[in-house]
């Protein structure tokens, strides 16, 4: 399978010129041959939208934007972070194939330390998430949910996801990049998954967001990676018939 990772800089508020980025990864991933593409978390809005979020214009600005981007999503799976607004706020992942929204997943821990505050905005979502996509099952959480251990990640792979997505916006500290890798590289073997890890790049007020986007295999083995502090589109190929087979010979993951 051919993913890509589209590691963009959006900036908070201004919904034109994300969504530009996002048409403009989206069309390259598919010249690429990629069959699925993942875009950050909230990488419509921008990372974090704070009392925006609190704005009913706004919501509705960022749905009519995440429709536009879809009926780009032609010939190729896209899932782009957005809030989504529905009976509340969600931080959520929307899917988009066949030039339509066909879902979305929504973020089931909101981090609320240091500098986070999603609990004051957010809803949090009830489980893990499968999606179908050329004939694999690919589990989807986002940002905090992999830093977890156990579900939703576990449940997805115990459900039979192949591979792992995770829609990221992943401040930057000194060290952060070597502990990331060690995380996801840890998650990859207990669970027998594929990760595929996709973060912001850039700056918001006194955050910087740093990129280094993964992919790791079942075997906790570095795949892909991008660059640190600059955009990239990170295409690779993933092979996920071998976390299937892996588990076939563990009693444990069945």
């Amino acid at each position: 399978m051919r993913l890509a990772l589209a590691q963009i800089n959006p900036t908070v508020g201004d919904l034109a010129g994300n969504e530009a980025l996002i048409r403009r990864d989206l069309a390259a991933a598919r010249e690429a041959g990629a069959q699925v593409v993942v875009f950050p978390e909230l990488a419509l809005t921008g990372y974090p939208p704070e009392d925006l979020l609190l704005r009913e214009d706004f919501l509705a600005a960022a749905q009519a934007a995440l429709h536009r981007v879809a009926a780009e999503a032609q010939g190729i799976v896209a899932l782009v972070g957005v809030p989504e607004r529905a009976e509340d706020v969600y931080n959520a992942a929307a899917i988009l194939a066949d030039g339509t929204v066909q879902g979305f997943y929504r973020k089931v821990y909101l981090p609320n330390y240091g500098v986070f505050d999603e609990q004051r905005y957010f809803q949090s979502g009830p489980r893990g998430g499968l999606i179908d996509a050329g004939g694999l099952r690919i589990g989807v959480t986002i940002c905090e949910d992999i830093w977890e251990p156990g579900p939703p990640l576990t449940d997805e792979a115990l459900a039979g996801a192949t591979l792992v997505l995770n829609l990221s916006a992943s401040p930057y500290h000194a060290g952060k990049g070597t502990l990331r890798e060690e995380m996801f590289r840890q998650r990859a073997r207990d669970s027998l998954v594929p990760l595929a890890y996709c973060n912001l790049v850039g700056g918001q007020d006194e955050l910087v967001f740093d990129g280094h986007s993964l992919v790791i295999d079942h075997e906790g083995t570095i795949v892909a990676r991008a660059a640190q502090f600059a955009e990239e589109l990170l295409i690779c190929e993933i092979d996920p018939g071998a976390a299937a087979a892996a588990r076939l010979r563990d009693p444990g993951h069945r």
